[in-house]
């Protein structure tokens, strides 16, 4: 009788490519060769948040990226806006953050979506704020 001993094949392959968090979390899980019940336990989530997340179905709220960073070891550059990248890395939320710069939300949200400061003393405040992250 003849016996084969393999590796059993990834019931998904791996994301084609990093695009997201739930790619960059993927890859990684299956790196080490961990079950979405064990990532779950390690960022404090259920796993269904890990599922929706890894088939790009949702993304993680705000406050998870933080922990999602933390597990990955790296940050992945998701947001082209480095404003919105700075604040999503953070797990500061629009508001927060528009608190943070002394201007209302909606101003906020135009300068990400668009990345356009008309007003230079906010400008001045934006990149005083993230000089030294990037």
């Amino acid at each position: 009788m003849l016996t084969f001993k393999a590796k059993k094949p990834n019931r998904k392959p791996y994301p084609k490519e990093l695009k997201t968090y739930g790619d960059h979390l993927r890859k990684k899980r299956l790196d080490l060769d961990l079950s979405q019940p064990q990532v779950a336990k390690i960022l404090k989530v259920v796993t269904d948040s890990i599922t929706q997340w890894e088939l790009n179905s949702t993304k993680p709220s705000i406050k998870q990226i933080p922990k999602i960073i933390s597990f990955l070891g790296y940050s992945p550059k998701v947001e082209l806006n480095k404003i919105k990248q700075y604040r999503i890395e953070r797990g500061i939320t629009q508001k927060e953050m528009a608190r943070i710069l002394n201007i209302v939300p909606s101003t906020l949200a135009g300068i990400e979506k668009s990345m356009f400061i008309k007003n230079k003393r906010i400008m001045l405040r934006i990149e005083k704020i993230i000089k030294n992250s990037f």
